[in-house]
């Protein structure tokens, strides 16, 4: 994630326990009865889980939007250790498809884990402008599964707080994908001379375009999750070609 951030030092966690992770997902499929946040273009809504990775990848940018109740954009994840992945893709309908990053990652950009409460403390977070932070709970709408984090999109100039549409990236920690098969599309990397394969200029008259996976794939470990045992097969970057 590339943002202007107010301390340039690696933040150093202590080790998790086993019910906790040092990674975090964000997924580009819906869970079971999730439904998406209002401001969330219809083009994404339309694309499968798949889709909305390849452009993610393709573009270098992990977009964010108002979480439901919240005006602050944020990017979200979901703290999933081994054993609880299985549950949310196994039992919650959670697609395997997504961008993996760490703790340290999300806390140096003024992201951390929102609080699960009840309405009246919700409100209390809302009353405060940090309705971003919380999730209510409700007999009717309990999301304490997805153990989510959320990174705001938004930073402190000269005084007034600006906020933007997306993290650029040019890795991740891993990708997550659901089919060992799968690539994402080709992008265009630079141009080449037709006849002598040197690299050129795109007005050249006889280039064409020079194309490569793109470079979040290439540079970024890949998680292929395996259903037989219930766990991910992982890749080193530039293995899956």
């Amino acid at each position: 994630m590339a943002r202007v951030s107010k301390d340039s030092r690696q933040l150093v966690l202590q080790a998790v326990g086993p019910a906790q992770s040092d990674t975090l997902i964000h997924f580009t499929s819906r869970g079971e009865n999730a439904s998406f946040t209002p401001k969330v273009p219809e083009q994404y809504r339309q694309m499968t889980a798949q889709d909305r990775l390849d452009s993610i990848l393709g573009s270098g940018r992990l977009y964010g939007y108002p979480p439901f109740g919240a005006q602050q954009t944020c990017v979200c994840f979901s703290e999933s250790p081994p054993d609880h992945l299985a549950h949310l893709i196994t039992d919650r309908g959670f697609g395997p498809w997504g961008v993996v990053v760490t703790r340290a990652g999300v806390l140096k950009h003024d992201g951390g884990a929102v609080a699960y409460v009840t309405d009246d403390v919700y409100t209390r977070f809302a009353e405060a402008g940090l309705a971003h932070w919380a999730v209510p709970i409700r007999e009717n709408s309990q999301w304490m599964h997805e153990r989510e984090w959320r990174a705001p999109l938004c930073e402190e100039v000269n005084g007034t707080v600006k906020q933007y549409s997306c993290f650029s990236m040019a890795s991740a920690h891993a990708i997550l994908i659901g089919d060992p098969g799968w690539r994402p599309t080709p992008v265009t990397t630079g141009y080449a001379n037709g006849f002598t394969g040197e690299q050129t200029y795109p007005d050249d008259q006889a280039a064409v375009p020079v194309q490569e996976l793109p470079e979040m794939w290439r540079k970024s470990t890949i998680w292929v999750w395996n259903p037989e045992t219930q766990l991910v097969d992982e890749y080193p970057a530039g293995t899956l070609t």
